[in-house]
C-alpha cells in the first residue's frame, strides 16, 4: 500500500483507556465496587484525570511488576481493580503508561 498511513489491522477500542489498579492484599478488605478514584500522570500532579470504575478481579493474584525495592516482598500480591477514563486529545496519556492512582475511600457509617 504505497502512501498508506494506517495499520492493516487494528485492534480494541482506543475511545476509553483501560486502567488496571493494583491494591496490596493488605488493603484489599478496604475496597469497594464503586470507588471514585483520580490518576495522575507519573511526576505530573497538576492534571487530574478523573476515572471510571468499572469492576473488581474478584481475585488475589501474585504481583507481577516487582519495583526490586529492599522493602519489597517478592511474595506480595494484590487485588486488581479496573477502572477507565475517555480518550482526550488534550491529555498526553498513551496505551501502556502507567499512572499513580488514588482512590477515595468512604467513610464508616
Amino acid at each position: 500500500m504505497p502512501g498508506a498511513a494506517r495499520p492493516p489491522l487494528v485492534l480494541g477500542d482506543l475511545t476509553y483507556y483501560q486502567i488496571r489498579a493494583d491494591v496490596d492484599e493488605q488493603v484489599a478488605p478496604r475496597v469497594r465496587p464503586g470507588m471514585k478514584a483520580v490518576g495522575y500522570l507519573k511526576g505530573d500532579t497538576t492534571q487530574p484525570i478523573p476515572l471510571e470504575f468499572v469492576r473488581i478481579e474478584p481475585f488475589i493474584i501474585p504481583k507481577t511488576s516487582l519495583t526490586g525495592g529492599s522493602i519489597e516482598r517478592v511474595d506480595t500480591r494484590v487485588l486488581q481493580v479496573i477502572y477507565r477514563c475517555p480518550r482526550e486529545e488534550n491529555t498526553p496519556l498513551y496505551v501502556g503508561q502507567q499512572l499513580d492512582l488514588y482512590l477515595e475511600e468512604q467513610p464508616c457509617e
